[in-house]
């Protein structure tokens, strides 16, 4: 068994190059979510299909049997088996192929975000870090195994899926497992850098994404001294969107300081749950300041404990926007609307679950540094939303652990460390050799 462990590392050792490139391959391809605000889907319908395209390729040479699962028939998942002689426990790897949109394309330091660069051992480019990288360290660890002809007892599949980066299970994760490609354990190598680089997160929180809107009365600006002094016609005449939403924001800050002091969970660090209003806009259909906003609406991400109900959580947020309203007069006659678009639920590992402590262990054995156990003075968890969570829901245990900087993630310059891509795959091959287990 030590002789095939060594074996194995040497191999990812010596497929590094591969590795980066194909990151690279993957990353000139733009595969943005097609559902995603602000992107037209004829414009980008079919890239997630072309990655994999590109990786079942790969995957063949790496000796796996290949499937498609497509819910949607433009956006294709992927699934890699192989096949074990029986005996042993079953293991996915999981990544997503869709990006979300570059911001500001031409401010990243490579010029464009599809043209992959390499610049002080950081690979640059459009989901690189989110989640290329990781589906490269995904097909190194099958190559290896190939390579030294590991014969597993439990199957391997490789799951490299569409529509994570919307919530969009039902044609990505979800839709390959309920296709029959189950397993009895899942890691997710999404970029699991909190609080350290490769870190193993075996939690993470959920996420609500709402709106609140409200409407007001539009009139000429030169109006704004009637609608506002004593003695003039006040809202008779103009209400401005933009002063009555900014006491409902306030009010949701309070509640969201509320929640720093009463909402606790042992994998986060106390205050981290937040409501944020990322979206804030009020006009009065026309982008010029000629009168009154007769509108306005912030649209926010809540992360909050996933040991709560999100029905829970919704109707705080409710009762606090209803309860500010009611201080307004206009507001009262006028009631603000609160929309939940998204609820995406967090997932929790026991921190003791095998599934954990064996990636925590192949960790230690690969980098030489064992994850000490999480407190509630040092969490760990993995800071975002994933498909960790549907695994979860199907009753298939899931933790996440992959190369690449979460707090980079969605942003200008999005990168992975080149050394990651290579450590992150030794220690899931380490993994995958003591889950499924091997015939020597």
């Amino acid at each position: 068994m030590e002789e095939t462990r060594a074996a194995v590392l040497r191999r990812i050792d010596e497929l590094a190059g591969a590795t980066v490139e194909l990151t690279r391959e993957m990353v000139r391809i733009d595969s943005r979510n097609p559902t995603l605000p602000g992107v037209e889907r004829a414009e980008v319908i079919g890239g997630e299909t072309r990655v994999n395209d590109l990786l079942e390729e790969r995957y063949a040479a790496a000796g796996l049997e290949t499937a498609r699962v497509a819910a949607d028939p433009e956006r294709s998942n992927l699934v890699g088996i192989r096949r074990g002689m029986g005996g042993g426990r079953s293991l996915a790897l999981n990544g997503h192929v869709d990006t979300v949109s570059p911001v500001e394309p031409s401010a990243w330091v490579t010029g464009d975000p599809w043209d992959p660069q390499i610049i002080d051992g950081r690979l640059y480019g459009i989901g690189s870090t989110d989640m290329k990288g990781s589906g490269a360290a995904m097909w190194a660890v099958a190559q290896a195994l190939e390579d030294c002809g590991v014969r597993l007892k439990g199957d391997l599949q490789l799951h490299a899926v569409v529509g994570e980066e919307m919530m969009e299970h039902e044609v990505g994760t979800g839709a390959v497992i309920r296709a029959g490609h189950r397993v009895d354990a899942a890691i997710v190598t999404e970029p699991s850098s909190i609080p350290l680089p490769l870190s193993v997160n075996s939690v993470a929180p959920s996420a609500l994404v709402f709106t609140v809107a409200i409407v007001g009365k539009a009139t000429h600006c030169g109006n704004r001294p009637l609608a506002l002094r004593p003695g003039g016609p006040g809202a008779s005449i103009g209400v401005n969107a933009v002063e009555r939403i900014i006491p409902l924001l306030q009010a949701l800050q309070e509640l969201e300081r509320q929640w720093a002091v009463d909402m606790r969970h042992p994998g986060f660090p106390h205050g981290w749950f937040t409501i944020g209003p990322n979206v804030l806009h009020a006009d009065a259909g026309m982008p010029f300041p000629a009168s009154l906003a007769d509108r306005g609406r912030i649209e926010y991400v809540a992360w909050h404990s996933p040991g709560i109900d999100p029905a829970e959580v919704q109707q705080a947020i409710r009762d606090q926007v209803h309860h500010a309203a009611q201080l307004d007069p206009w507001l009262r006659e006028h009631p603000p609307e609160v929309t939940f678009h998204l609820s995406w639920p967090g997932y929790e590992q026991p921190w003791d679950a095998p599934i954990t402590q064996t990636m925590v262990a192949a960790h230690a054995e690969a980098s030489g540094v064992r994850q000490p156990d999480p407190t509630p003075d040092h969490p760990s968890n993995f800071g975002a939303a994933c498909d960790a969570t549907f695994y979860q829901a199907e009753g298939i245990p899931a933790i996440v652990y992959g190369p690449g900087e979460l707090r980079i993630a969605h942003g200008i310059d999005e990168h992975v460390l080149v050394d990651e891509l290579t450590l992150s795959a030794k220690a899931l091959a380490l993994a995958v050799l003591d889950w499924c287990g091997t015939d020597d």
